[in-house]
């Protein structure tokens, strides 16, 4: 079992892995033990009246952790005293994923809203209004020292309280976020290797945006991982010399990189686009896109290439698995 439902307060610092720890609150004082022991320290001063809020929990490692947030509309603040009594050197990376809501630290205050991302330190004051009922945020704090960033990398985002929208930050949240669902639905444990990747992941992320240019992850899961996101953001155009070009890297590399799934960079761009024409073609809402059409969203020149390649990789042509597909609906 990879998930354990436990009511209000948790271990400090829950550093075990490979579970999934679920926390219910019915009401803030509840609430306020719950975070106060899984992040820090923390003082609710408001509050929505019948107050209900839950978390789920993954530890990545000893210096990470992942936590699914939804709470009614709540304020919080890390006082100038419970900051100074901080004994690591902890961030917390937040990305708002409904409602909105205030942060403060220092002279900066930001909005946050759906998509957007904060950074804030743990070893200093801070304020956060999320008064607005229906909150939910994903926060990962980590320890900087496990990042391996350079000593003042971080000081410009940390001034702003916010990290770009950017592939890197949306590969870093992806990741993280899938980590702890199949956690949760699994009897998956995170190895080793994945863990390194979750920190590689959240470097390359912080780099990227303290750089303002693409920085690439220095683990080979890591960079396969931003490979992904790159060719799902491009699949109409991109080639195997646009992959390589963009993550600095020559073919030889490239192939070497994907020897390891044991495939190869052409044969993982087919196979990421007709997986992508296979879920057009099986979307039953209406009008239903002519099949050249999802061809070219798919980035194959012609029809008749498309149609063999399919049919090669699923067993039908085109035209067969958008017919099974209606054909499953209307049997549902």
């Amino acid at each position: 079992m990879t998930v354990a439902t436990l009511r209000g307060y948790c271990p400090l610092r829950i550093t075990q892995g490979g579970v999934v720890v679920v926390f219910k609150a019915e009401s803030v004082d509840e609430w306020e033990d719950v975070v106060s022991n899984c992040f820090i320290p923390l003082s609710c001063i408001s509050f929505q009246s019948g107050y209900r809020a839950r978390m789920e929990h993954l530890a990545i490692g000893s210096n990470m952790s992942v936590s699914a947030l939804w709470t009614a509309g709540t304020t919080v603040q890390r006082t100038e005293r419970l900051a100074n009594r901080s004994t690591s050197d902890d961030l917390h990376l937040s990305l708002q994923v409904a409602s909105r809501g205030t942060i403060r630290q220092g002279r900066r205050m930001i909005a946050v809203r759906p998509g957007s991302v904060s950074i804030y330190a743990t070893d200093a004051p801070y304020y956060q209004d999320y008064s607005e009922p229906g909150q939910k945020q994903l926060i990962v704090q980590v320890s900087r020292s496990a990042l391996g960033l350079p000593a003042g990398s971080l000081d410009g985002l940390l001034e702003n309280l916010q990290i770009p929208a950017a592939d890197t930050t949306r590969v870093f949240f992806s990741f993280v976020a899938a980590a702890q669902k199949q956690v949760r639905d699994t009897d998956h444990q995170l190895s080793r290797e994945e863990t390194e990747i979750a920190r590689d992941l959240a470097a390359t992320m912080l780099r990227s945006a303290s750089l303002g240019r693409r920085v690439v992850p220095r683990t080979v899961g890591g960079l396969l991982h931003s490979i992904g996101d790159f060719v799902d953001s491009n699949l109409s155009n991109v080639t195997v010399d646009d992959v390589a070009a963009e993550f600095f890297v020559s073919r030889r590399r490239l192939y070497d990189i994907f020897g390891r799934l044991e495939t190869t960079p052409s044969d993982f761009l087919r196979t990421k686009r007709l997986a992508y024409a296979a879920a057009r073609l099986a979307d039953t809402a209406e009008p239903f896109p002519p099949i050249a059409e999802v061809a070219a969203s798919a980035g194959f020149d012609d029809q008749t290439t498309f149609s063999r390649a399919f049919r090669r990789e699923y067993g039908m042509t085109p035209r067969e698995w958008r017919k099974g597909a209606r054909a499953s609906l209307t049997a549902a």
